[in-house]
């Protein structure tokens, strides 16, 4: 937890006392890197003691490696506040703008230090920027941009101020918020994102006042249970639309007229995207990072060779984007476009600005430091390298003759890689010697696993939370704490391993303190979000198209009104009802297309349209959609009786039960160094319960690459392993084997479990070794190909098969499987989507799990889609490589591939590239794939075979060329392969600008970049994979019906065929038709957006549905409340009937409707008994048998008739005392209706 202690010792080596005693001056360390965090720390505290102010800023060379810092600093300076200063995902000439996340984190570390020097702290501060966020200018007034405060139950707010000044902060105003930087306002309810928050916030108001403040899911919008009790809204941009800046925007206009549209929409205070670039041009000036840093501050530089290569680098790559993107939109001006004042800095020129904060005039208290692994000679070279030229001027050779260089006497720790036993024995070795060694690991398991490892060895092991400053010479403490890397000290005999050289994992920032980004659960599509012209599947008129939706006044049966008593004359009434509208096939030829009205509290019998090409639409009334639907329910019959029968089956056979965790279970799974997504805990739970019992699992677990799966089976392998069992792990791609193999190899380092590979990449005597290994149980796991599956290979006790995307094994494959699977627990693992439904009407057949939450630290893609140009994708590549990342560009004609290649390679000769396409021998293919992995190549060039089952971290850009001749599914699918990483993606869909684009071309980019949200996954492309993820499981010929009534139909199809035959209810479900004289609807007043309402409306229908169960009505009540605040009369009417309908349907009736002055009610065959009771309770109300239906007057007093409330209690209070309802059927413990499955 705190290495205070630690620091205090090191600093009594004669060789770290010498170093620390520069905490005044200018100074160039030469030190191995694990020692970087503590002379920082050790520097810093100095400073503090000599009346100096503690502040810092770090300099890394990359964002990761700032991070790693952060973290190794922190058990160093435990009452720091270590604050990350992030760079912009976009270089500053990039016609894209930065997040609302990554401009709020900036703002806050400027407004920290601000602040921090204004209040006179004395505690540490210490600010890590990457090369990239230093040297970049910035608006000048950032710390001056106040956020607005909200607390709860403060007074003296007026909302629709607030509304606009929120806008002037660069807010997003949107009828649902679901990123940072939006707002909504709903009635009295402000809906806020706060660029920094983990949760956006409802803001409730009563008058002027802030009554309640709440956090809220963005899955779902409803509150949270965490209390608030301020929120802080700073600006969500850093260029901000003030006065100055729109009048400089309209001057502009008139200079750069083919920027018009942007700079217009500038002046008008609207933001654009992209326009930061125009920062240089907008605003007065730009000032360099050291302008916000407090007075007397410090600046470390890490690795100063990279950190100014990077820094040359990045100024070339920026110019390049300047040309790509400036120069040709301000072609036809006067002049071009000056930005220059937005070009990164020289490294030179920040360190002027820092230790000169006035021009010309030395701060005597800012210094600057290099921390270096080399042994730094005259610092004089590096600033030279890093500023563009040997003639530094007078000001500069004072400064770096005043620079003392100080080498470190201390040695980097080996690195043992994941080799336990070396570590252990060197730390023997050392401890003999009278060493004091330090064991810093982040997670706790691994540093009570370390103990016991050291402790098996008979070393004398520690376990502490702080270690102390006195040390025992001999002795191993053993702390939880990050360090990235470890080093020893000769001179005092003092050491630190760190858990990368212990068991050869680097220790990342500790994920579980780290922010959890909201995530929207992304299977669930939501069936209507409609835009006109989409296709729609009514389940009993069948395919339409939705027009809109409207409001109507309706006549509602003759109803007594005030007038009708003097005069004796009845008028027809009115209510509002909101309907969608459906258009179908024209019943005559040449005529325009029938429409219906469909009531929006029957949605539950709408959902969209999903199954490939666009259907025809259906004739109402006509007998090719009953066709459709008669031969989809027989293909679901036939299903349906296989997939029972498989149940059964299973059911009956015997299987190794598994006993509970252990604790090396418990330590494994401590260990794991991010957040377990919701789904993913769930996920395990129902894992490790299956294992637990005796019948065999069989569980398939779906999720997209990067989800989380690997986990899961990493996890219930080990259980598996640690009673003595062996598992198998079959997966389609040799660079998938070497993946999971180094996962899984990592995950288990300091455990005694040995996993091998077998595949083609092993050799024959690797390949020998673990066969024999497999047969005699000496090796606990096997990763590997279908080589696996070969006879040659046999398993001493079998426990558990991994089966990794099960559907790209063929049937030869599956048949050998079948062998090896006899009784044994099987998990599957698929990247194509599960649809929802189909999981739940499979349910206990094949067990199932989704895991649909993305993972926390995932970003949106940058997208940029407009025509190809030379320099556009040189300047893409070359920032990919800055970062040292790698790139994907997809040209999908074999026949021209190799020539973009070349293209390429002149464009960005530094860059190794590497071509991969279908034709290629797939031995080439695959080695070509892993390469790439290895990192061995930059660019990967290559037809659409990356589009799945590729996952490469490090592959974080994509450059799609001809993206005009994709479909939007494909597109998705392509983009998903990067962003996989926590660096920013970024995807380019590039066109042709010589050939003119078609109008589905443009439809399709611009949705592409409209839908960068990940997990918006887009749900086309998702039902697509949806699609294919039902055909795995069920059967490609199923494709056909499919496309005959749409994809939600024919699963809601399957659900009731499966609960048919296992007896759960019956099947099929009666139209209701439900129409009182009330007015129930939502008004706008109360849910302003139509997409809103039409969720409501949605929600509420399937609240009331057949499928609904108990409560799930209050529950929509209880998110109306909570989202939109207390519902007026209309809404609590439209309630009530849902509530009724429910009733209606469970007493299997077809019509509930107001006709005249009396209410008609079928079918009604009720017994005499009812028929007495009827007649006794309703007087006037009449029986027809021969029609089955009953017509019961209204109750009417002085004419009139009752409220809407309560005609609607009345109603129902008739149905539930004339119709009896039956029981829902009895259930088993497991949930099951206990009626038996046939075939069992």
């Amino acid at each position: 937890m705190n290495l205070q202690g630690f620091l205090t010792a090191l600093s009594r080596a004669e060789t770290i006392d010498a170093a620390l005693a520069e905490a005044q001056r200018n100074a160039d360390f030469s030190a191995p890197a694990g020692l970087d965090a503590p002379l920082i720390a050790g520097l810093l505290q100095r400073r503090a003691d000599a009346g100096l102010p503690p502040a810092l800023l770090a300099v890394t060379a990359t964002s990761r490696e700032g991070e790693s810092l952060r973290a190794s600093l922190a058990p160093y300076l435990p009452d720091a506040e270590l604050i990350e200063f992030p760079a912009w995902e976009t270089l500053p000439h990039e016609r894209l703008s930065p997040s609302a996340e990554t401009v709020g984190r900036r703002l806050h570390a400027i407004r920290r230090m601000h602040d921090w020097a204004a209040e006179g702290s004395r505690h540490p501060l210490v600010v890590v920027a990457s090369v990239r966020a230093a040297l970049q200018p910035l608006a000048d007034n950032l710390a001056s941009l106040d956020p607005v405060e909200l607390v709860a139950g403060g007074r003296g707010y007026n909302l629709a101020e607030l509304a606009v000044r929120l806008v002037d902060l660069a807010y997003a105003r949107v009828d649902m918020v679901a990123r940072r930087g939006e707002f909504a306002v709903r009635g009295g309810i402000l809906d806020v994102f706060p660029p920094t928050a983990d949760h956006p916030v409802r803001v409730e108001f009563f008058g002027d006042e802030v009554e309640e403040l709440r956090a809220f899911s963005v899955a779902d919008q409803r509150s949270l249970p965490d209390v608030v009790e301020r929120v802080s809204l700073p600006p969500s941009r850093e260029l901000l639309l003030t006065e100055p800046v729109r009048q400089r925007a309209r001057e502009m206009v008139h200079e750069f007229p083919s920027l018009a549209g942007l700079l217009e929409k500038v002046s008008e205070g609207i933001p654009v995207e992209g326009m930061e670039s125009l920062a240089p041009a907008l605003l007065e000036r730009l000032v360099p990072l050291a302008h916000y840093l407090p007075q007397g501050a410090a600046v470390a530089v890490l690795e100063p060779e990279r950190v100014a290569g990077r820094a040359v680098n990045l100024g070339e790559t920026n110019r390049e984007f300047l040309a790509a993107a400036w120069n040709a939109a301000t072609a036809g001006a006067a002049a071009p476009i000056d930005l220059a004042a937005g070009d990164f800095l020289t490294v030179r020129e920040l360190r002027d600005a820092v230790l000169f904060s006035t021009p010309g005039q030395p701060d005597p208290q800012r210094v600057w430091w290099n921390f270096s692994g080399f042994d730094m000679g005259d610092a004089a070279e590096v600033v030279a390298a890093a500023g563009g030229g040997a003639a530094g001027g007078e000001a500069e050779s004072q400064l770096t003759s005043a620079t003392t260089t100080v080498r470190v006497v201390a040695n980097a720790m080996p690195s043992f890689q994941g080799n336990v036993a070396g570590a252990v024995d060197h730390a023997a070795e050392r401890l003999r010697d009278g060493w004091t060694l330090v064991v810093a690991s982040a997670g706790h398991g691994l540093v009570e696993r370390a103990r016991d490892v050291l402790a098996e060895a008979g070393l004398a092991a520690r376990l502490v939370d702080d270690v102390p400053a006195e040390l025992e010479p001999g002795v191993a403490y053993l702390v939880q704490a990050d360090a990235a890397h470890g080093y020893e000290v000769p001179g005092v005999k003092l050491g630190l391993l760190a858990e990368s050289e212990f068991y050869g994992r680097a220790a990342g920032y500790d994920a579980r303190q780290g922010k959890k980004l909201a995530s929207r659960r992304r299977n669930v599509v939501d069936p209507l979000q409609l835009k006109a012209g989409d296709f729609v599947v009514h389940q009993t008129h069948g395919i339409g198209k939705f027009i809109e939706m409207v409001q109507r006044e309706v006549a509602t049966g003759a109803r007594p009104t005030g007038p009708s008593r003097t005069a004796g004359i009845q008028q027809q009434p009115t209510a509002v009802r909101e309907y969608l509208v459906i258009e179908y096939a024209p019943s005559k030829r040449g005529h325009a297309g029938d429409r219906l009205f469909v009531p929006t509290d029957q949605l539950d019998l709408l959902s969209r349209y999903v199954g490939g090409e666009a259907p025809s639409l259906s004739k109402m009334g006509g007998s090719d959609w009953a066709q459709a639907k008669g031969k989809a329910r027989k293909a679901v019959r036939d299903i349906a009786v296989s997939l029972v029968k498989l149940y059964s089956a299973r059911m009956a056979s015997k299987g190794h039960a598994f006993g509970p965790d252990t604790p090396w279970q418990h330590e494994l799974e401590e260990a794991f160094p991010f957040t377990e997504t919701p789904d993913q805990l769930q996920t395990i739970d129902e894992v490790k319960a299956d294992m637990e019992r005796s019948i065999p699992m069989d569980r398939l677990l779906a999720g997209d690459v990067g989800f989380g799966k690997t986990e899961v089976a990493v996890r219930a392998a080990f259980k598996a392993i640690q009673e003595g069992k062996q598992v198998a792990m079959l997966v389609p791609t040799t660079l998938l084997v070497k993946q999971h193999l180094e996962t899984f190899t990592e995950r288990y380092a300091g455990f005694p479990v040995h996993v091998r590979a077998l595949s083609r990449f092993q050799s024959d005597k690797e390949a020998r070794d673990t066969i024999a290994g497999l047969a005699d149980g000496t090796v606990d796991m096997v990763i590997g190909t279908h080589r696996i599956l070969t006879e040659k290979v046999t398993f001493k006790d079998v426990g558990l098969v991994i089966i990794d995307e099960e559907q790209r094994f063929g049937v030869e494959h599956k048949d050998a499987l079948k062998k090896l699977k006899t009784n044994v627990d099987i998990l599957a693992m698929s990247a194509t989507p599960i649809p929802r439904s189909l999981e739940m009407a499979v349910t206990g057949i094949r067990e199932m799990s989704t895991l649909a939450t993305p993972p926390e630290d995932r970003h949106p893609i940058l997208t940029f889609v407009g025509p190809y140009s030379d320099q556009q994708v040189a300047a893409a590549i070359r920032r990919e490589m800055l970062r040292e990342g790698q790139v994907f560009f997809v040209h999908n004609r074999v026949s021209s591939i190799n020539r973009v290649a070349a293209q390429l390679a002149e464009l960005v000769p530094e860059a190794r590239i590497a071509v991969a396409h279908g034709q290629l021998n797939e031995h080439v293919l695959e080695q070509i794939v892993n390469d790439f992995w290895e990192r061995k190549f930059d660019v990967l060039v290559s037809t659409t075979i990356i589009e799945t089952g590729l996952d490469i971290t490090n592959a974080n850009t994509i450059i799609i060329d001809r993206a005009d001749k994709y479909g939007l599914s494909q597109l998705h699918q392509l983009r998903g392969r990067v962003g996989r990483g926590r660096e920013r993606a970024y995807g380019y869909f590039l066109y042709d600008p010589a050939k003119p684009l078609s109008e589905t071309a443009h439809d399709r980019l611009s949705t592409i970049a409209a839908n960068n949200e990940l997990g918006s996954g887009m749900q086309v492309a998702l039902k697509d994979l949806e699609i294919r993820g039902a055909g795995n499981l069920l059967g490609a010929e199923q494709a056909g019906h499919i496309a005959g009534v749409g994809f939600d139909l024919y699963l809601r199809m399957i659900g009731e065929a499966v609960s048919a035959f296992r007896g759960d209810v019956a099947t099929g479900q009666t139209e209701l038709r439900l129409e009182l004289p009330v007015d129930a609807h939502i008004p706008e007043d109360y849910v302003d957006s139509e997409r809103l309402r039409l969720e409501a409306y949605q929600k509420l229908s399937a609240a009331s549905g057949p499928a609904a169960k108990d409560g799930q009505i209050d529950q929509v009540v209880d998110e109306l409340v909570d989202r939109y605040g207390e519902p007026p009369e209309q809404v609590k009417h439209l309630v009530a009937i849902s509530r009724l309908r429910r009733e209606a349907q469970r007493a299997g009736l077809s019509d509930v409707i107001a006709t005249g002055s009396k209410l008609r009610i079928a079918p009604a065959n009720i017994p005499d008994s009812r028929r007495v009771r009827l007649e006794r309770m309703y007087p006037g109300a009449k029986h027809f048998a021969q029609n089955d239906v009953i017509l019961v007057p209204f109750p009417v007093t002085n004419g009139e008739l009752p409220s809407d409330a309560d005609l609607i209690d009345w109603v129902s209070r008739l149905i539930i005392a004339i119709f009896p309802i039956p029981e829902a059927p009895a259930t088993d413990a497991a949930g099951q209706a206990s009626t038996a499955a046939p075939g069992s």
